[in-house]
């Protein structure tokens, strides 16, 4: 979980998963971005982890591997011409051929590294009760107050019974 600065003013719990997933789904669709919607599960220890969060490292590795072939690549001829003089002249198809293949697993995995640590930017969520259900969806609403208490009480949602705190970040 990571820590967002965006206060919810709307801040609903949910008993089960289904409901809550609908909830999200139908404030997707009725206008509401993810950038405006925190939805986290609550661990047995007091933890809380953010639902929505996605890291970007598939992206990254995809990038950093046609980067790192293209370098590959490229670089093959300067490595041959390199190589040819202390061991004589070498296969410039299979050179590029290697080359592109380790710099696309290296690039790979360097940008894959990278696409972790990119966040999403969302709502900071304020955790309820422990009587309260184990899903709690907060919202930065605005005007649209009404309409999102709507979407999230045909769903099963209700508000928090005990004081909101902010929830410890999960461990991993």
């Amino acid at each position: 979980m990571r820590a967002h600065n965006n206060k919810a003013d709307v801040v609903a719990v949910f008993e089960n998963q289904d409901d809550a997933d609908e909830a999200v789904l139908q404030l997707r669709l009725s206008g509401f971005r993810d950038r405006q919607i925190g939805y986290y599960g609550r661990h047995l220890d007091g933890t809380a982890e953010d639902l929505l969060e996605h890291d970007r490292w598939f992206g990254g590795a995809v990038v950093g591997g046609v980067i790192g072939a293209a370098l590959g690549a490229v670089a093959a001829p300067a490595l041959a011409w390199l190589m040819a003089a202390p061991t004589g002249p070498h296969d410039l198809f299979g050179l590029a051929i290697t080359s592109a293949v380790v710099g696309a697993l290296f690039l790979s995995f360097i940008g894959g590294w990278m696409g972790m640590s990119v966040a999403r930017r969302s709502v900071a969520l304020p955790e309820s009760g422990a009587a309260d259900g184990a899903f709690v969806l907060a919202l930065m609403a605005g005007a649209a107050r009404d309409r999102a208490w709507g979407i999230i009480r045909r769903f099963g949602g209700h508000e928090p019974h005990a004081g909101v705190t902010m929830p410890r970040a999960a461990t991993i």
